[in-house]
């Protein structure tokens, strides 16, 4: 009986072993170089939030990658600014991306001393997005709650739209045109939350001092909602 001796064989596989292993890491090196998306896999726009931590931010680069909208970083308390946020609002006019302002709300500053010194370093160039307001603190009570609700009226005084950082159960004291966000793995409920933060770890493709540690959104509503109220989506 004759054997036959296959010589190439081993090394052929072998060789097709290394280059599936190579594309397998490719692959997986890749996807950890793309834009984070949500985890539903559907955005009608995305948006990151910008702040003094990143440093130099090539804000086209950002509009080319699909990001439609910025969140701007503004003021806590009576006290604290960032520096970046009037360098990103006027870099920005040169963009087709919207921009929204974050008010970060302090437990140590009354209501009338945050919306005082807000207005003397924001003034009311505040974007087309709602006025973003998230606590300052992770513990707090109902009296804190209560202030922040009065800080949001004194904006919408000023005829803002404003959208703020804390669970829907507390909605009844705020004003009822006063707009929700939440953060979160699973997408939140289209009717009681406006803008859904699905990460604080992501990236945007191809932007340099982006590569990790971005806060990402999407606006929770249909692509044609979001055009209506606040322009044209950037991919």
């Amino acid at each position: 009986m004759k054997r036959f001796h296959h010589k190439f064989t081993l090394p052929a596989i072998l060789i097709l072993l290394v280059a599936a292993i190579g594309l397998l890491f490719a692959g997986i090196n890749n996807m950890r170089n793309q834009t984070t998306l949500p985890p539903n896999g559907t955005a009608s726009a995305i948006g990151v939030e910008l702040n003094q931590s990143f440093g130099y931010i090539d804000l086209h680069e950002l509009q080319a990658n699909g990001v439609s909208f910025v969140y701007l970083r503004g003021t806590q308390g009576r006290s604290y600014f960032d520096d970046d946020y009037l360098t990103y609002r006027d870099q920005i006019l040169g963009t087709k991306m919207a921009f929204g302002t974050i008010v970060a709300y302090s437990n140590e500053s009354t209501p009338l001393q945050h919306y005082q010194f807000f207005m003397k370093k924001v003034g009311t160039n505040t974007g087309s997005l709602p006025i973003w307001i998230e606590p300052a603190i992770d513990d707090y009570d109902l009296n804190y709650i209560k202030q922040m609700a009065q800080f949001a009226s004194m904006l919408q005084q000023q005829n803002k739209r404003v959208m703020v950082d804390v669970d829907i159960k507390y909605k009844k004291y705020f004003a009822h045109d006063v707009q929700f966000i939440t953060g979160g793995r699973k997408a939140p409920n289209k009717l009681q939350y406006s803008f859904w933060r699905y990460t604080n770890n992501g990236r945007v493709k191809s932007v340099r001092n982006f590569e990790n540690g971005v806060t990402m959104l999407t606006y929770n509503g249909t692509v044609t909602q979001y055009k209506e109220k606040y322009g044209q989506l950037t991919q």
